[in-house]
């Protein structure tokens, strides 16, 4: 079996570089630098079981972006990570995306390829 595809989407490379070390074992990983950038890869008919945002991002936070996931991928599992955790965040994130899990930066390995595998598995039941 194929593994899972998630997409990965922050603002800051290092972020970025940081989830694919963690992921690859596990997970195809694809990275954009922006939601405006991971849309159009929606746009373009990527498709993927999972994607973590990072809620502070330029020109589109993570809320706003994974409610546009939503729109485009209903069933894609969403997850937000972020290093500027607060409850209207989290409202925002949990009510316009849907999310699937908010975790906060630094997150555990552990705790983020947990998290993954259970996003895997809640988009293979829906699908």
């Amino acid at each position: 079996m194929s593994r899972p595809k998630v997409l990965c989407v922050d603002d800051e490379p290092r972020v970025l570089q940081g989830l694919r070390q963690v992921l690859f074992k596990s997970f195809e990983i694809t990275a954009a630098p922006s939601g405006e950038a991971a849309i159009a890869l929606l746009d373009a008919g990527e498709r993927f079981e999972a994607v973590v945002s990072d809620m502070q991002m330029p020109n589109m936070n993570g809320a706003a972006f994974l409610a546009e996931v939503r729109k485009r991928q209903p069933d894609v599992s969403r997850l937000l990570l972020t290093g500027h955790a607060n409850i209207d965040a989290a409202i925002a994130a949990v009510n316009r995306g849907q999310i699937f899990r908010f975790l906060t930066k630094p997150c555990p390995p552990e705790e983020l390829l947990s998290a993954l595998r259970d996003a895997v598995a809640q988009h293979r039941l829906l699908d």
